[in-house]
């Protein structure tokens, strides 16, 4: 049926809208006006906060331009499965995670997102796709910066940076409408209009329809004490979502612009940890100005939850149910009320404000910026600790950044650093220097940064399962005497070598960087505080001051069994990553990427003990991340013709997170009381094997005529049968079809 209305609104969409083609010819720009289709001219901001040249960069950067997301048909978040440095985990139809330099987790947050200046939802696992605020006919370009960007973007970029920036209505104008199904019902419908009203006043609107399923995917439930595997119930695989977004720009100088933006992006969806998620609000409110020298902004973002529902607690409640003799019709009802709470719910918000200067002075540049965040949370006590009333946030920055350009020599000195203040967890100073020289084309860089994880709400503040699980903010006391200290921010130290070089008539760009991290204070994935809890050992009597009782109603053994986040230790990680890039005969590109990550851990150093488990052992540190990958793509850019073929190759690797597991067989290695074996019960989660495996998709578009586009994709033509995340039903190969209308 879908299809049938597909093909309808294709025969009426032209002569519906002809009358909104502009009769001074200005229908839509031409994609990327702001980069050739040469490498040299590829142009970042995020890197040094201002504009400079990709090739000059002192950061080893992944850009994704406009014109990239124009050539891709169907999802672009599998553009991300393509750039250096990247893991990029499908993780169901419409959600997907990335990972960057090592320590993937279920709920990885050591990625900052920034979309236009905002800092995203910190819930959102990727800048684009059906939980961003952004349709991709309105991203110009994201940019990836690989390592911690703390000192000039703050807590949070410990690991990268996402900076995505979309297109201005002044240079993107016109009416662009897409149409799209694919496997799982998919549906899809898009819309972008823009328009410059004059040289001082501009608008677009931007909209998204999307719905579907899930794959038919059963994560098999495990009853306590018998741990028999049994289906998940209640689960609803249909998903909807519904985004809008309304800008409106005024320029009261040529140079400067005055912008308020408004996004709204409502779903209905089953997320990764099987939840039911009902109406889904994340919405943002921006002011924002900036002109040559300043930059200044303030806005308001939102998260509403209606009553969701954990398909995990429910399923276990309908059992227990049944085995207290209710029928499976009563029990079906009750198992929403109890024993164990399955009800999500939240209705939070957050202020942020900034300001940024910026001056050039003879050979140097000074950018000076404050920033300020209030963080105002409530679940109703359904997954944090709000009972006794809102949890309230408060953080805020203070940076500064020297460039000084040597005259005559290539070489340029970056210095910079960031006093920040947390109302929870204190105090922190991050320093970042970078030397650069650059010559015929070529950069050489070494950089050293600082970078911090504040600990998320989520960390701090869970509350689950009748207080089996407990967030980290106040630290715990146990029945022997013995303490489990508060959370504090996780640090990480980079020394990075890199090496960028534009060769054969600037037609090929080589980018190659190594680098070395110190961490400490790691954040633990949710470990079992008192291991012995339930064999006569120490127990949970306090969380801060507290009694254990207050969070565990309903527990026949509370503070027996308490799984939380701790810091642990120190780790070295360091890798290497080589990006290729080349252009040839103007219409055809290749792009090759490889990366290498390793760690060394010390085992004789029983603060690496995160589980608490008397020894040391790769668990603790809970790497998750393929040692090799390889990822390419080969297009082929002709006149009317887009076509790319994506190889990718990921080494498989072990991962470990909290209750989750997918590992190789191993006897000797004892998760969660059981030893870890292929295709069995580890603890009391499903073990389908490692993780990664070998993928080929193929993309393609055709200009049918000068407003109408058809692009068709299959993915995973190879791959089928791999897992690319736990708790996720295996890859397999997916098909869509999109007719676009450019006005």
């Amino acid at each position: 049926m879908k299809v049938i209305i597909l093909c309808v609104l294709a025969s009426l969409i032209p002569q519906l809208l002809i009358s909104q083609v502009d009769n001074t010819g200005h229908g839509t720009e031409p994609i990327d006006t702001l980069h050739s289709n040469k490498v040299l001219d590829e142009v970042i901001i995020s890197a040094s906060r201002q504009k400079e040249k990709l090739i000059n960069s002192p950061a080893a950067i992944n850009l994704i331009t406009a014109k990239q997301f124009e050539n891709h048909t169907g999802s672009p978040e599998e553009l991300f499965a393509l750039q250096k440095g990247v893991d990029f985990s499908r993780t169901g139809s419409f959600w997907s995670t990335m990972s960057i330099r090592g320590f993937n987790s279920a709920f990885n947050q050591k990625i900052l997102m920034i979309d236009d200046n905002r800092i995203a939802n910190l819930r959102i696992r990727t800048p684009v796709g059906p939980f961003s605020p952004y349709i991709k006919e309105d991203i110009e370009r994201v940019e990836i910066i690989l390592g911690p960007s703390s000192a000039l973007y703050g807590p949070n970029s410990l690991n990268a940076l996402l900076y995505t920036i979309s297109k201005s209505p002044f240079t993107y104008q016109g009416t662009t409408v897409v149409l799209g199904v694919s496997s799982h019902n998919l549906f899809n419908a898009r819309f972008r209009h823009a328009k410059a009203i004059n040289n001082k006043w501009a608008y677009k609107i931007t909209s998204e329809y999307l719905s579907g399923n899930e794959p038919e995917f059963t994560d098999s439930v495990y009853v306590m004490g018998v741990y028999q595997g049994r289906p998940e119930i209640g689960l609803d695989r249909s998903a909807t979502f519904v985004k809008m977004l309304a800008a409106a720009f005024y320029k009261p100088t040529k140079l400067s612009e005055i912008g308020l933006n408004y996004a709204l992006n409502l779903s209905t969806s089953m997320n990764g940890s099987r939840n039911n998620l009902d109406n889904w609000n994340n919405s943002s409110l921006q002011l924002s100005y900036k002109s040559p020298h300043w930059f200044a902004q303030i806005y308001k973002t939102w998260i509403i939850l209606d009553n969701s529902t954990n398909s995990r607690a429910r399923s276990l409640n309908y059992y227990d149910l049944l085995d207290q003799g209710q029928k499976e019709d009563v029990a079906f009802h009750n198992s929403l009320h109890g024993p164990r709470q399955t009800s999500l719910e939240e209705n939070s918000y957050r202020y942020n404000t900034d300001i940024q200067y910026n001056h050039n002075w003879m050979n140097f540049n000074f950018i000076v910026g404050t920033q300020y965040q209030n963080e105002n949370a409530f679940s109703n006590h359904t997954y944090l600790i709000d009972d006794k009333g809102r949890i309230i946030l408060h953080q805020y920055g203070v940076y500064g950044q020297i460039i000084a350009d040597v005259n005559n020599t290539g070489v340029k000195l970056i210095v910079a650093s960031r006093a920040d203040h947390h109302s929870v967890f204190g105090s922190n100073i991050l320093p970042k220097a970078a030397i650069t020289h650059t010559k015929n084309n070529s950069t050489w860089r070494i950089t050293y940064g600082k970078g911090y994880l504040v600990p998320t709400l989520i960390n701090s503040y869970q509350i689950s399962g009748s207080g089996i699980i407990l967030g980290n903010a106040e630290g715990f006391t146990l029945s022997d005497g013995s303490t489990i200290a508060p959370l504090k921010p996780e640090t990480i130290k980079t020394l990075e070598i890199g090496f960028k070089t534009l060769i054969l008539n600037s037609n090929l760009l080589l980018d190659a960087a190594t680098y070395y991290n110190w961490s400490e204070n790691l954040i633990s994935p949710i470990v079992n505080i008192v291991p012995n809890g339930l064999s006569g050992g120490a127990v949970v009597t306090h969380r801060g001051n507290r009694p254990i009782a207050d969070f565990t109603i309903g527990n026949p053994n509370p503070g027996s069994m308490v799984f939380s986040n701790i810091n642990f230790g120190y780790a070295q990680t360091y890798g290497f990553d080589l990006g290729l890039k080349y252009q040839f005969l103007n219409y055809f590109n290749i792009t090759l990427n490889y990366s290498l990550f390793n760690y060394r851990l010390d085992r004789n150093d029983l603060r690496n003990d995160a589980n608490s488990d008397g020894k040391v052992t790769d668990n603790d540190l809970s790497v998750n991340t393929p040692r090799h990958k390889i990822s390419s793509a080969f297009s082929v850019n002709a006149k009317k013709l887009n076509l790319t073929v994506f190889p990718r190759w990921v080494q498989k690797y072990d991962f470990f997170s909290g209750r989750n597991v997918a590992a190789q067989t191993n006897h000797e290695n004892i998760y969660n009381g059981s030893s870890v074996v292929e295709n069995r019960r580890v603890g009391d989660s499903f073990n389908y094997g490692q993780l990664g495996g070998f993928y080929i998709s193929a993309n393609a578009n055709y200009q049918l005529t000068k407003i109408i586009n058809l692009g068709a994709y299959v993915n995973n033509i190879v791959g089928k049968g791999n897992y690319e995340f736990v708790a996720t039903a295996p890859t397999e190969a997916t098909y869509g079809i999109e007719l676009k209308f450019n006005f």
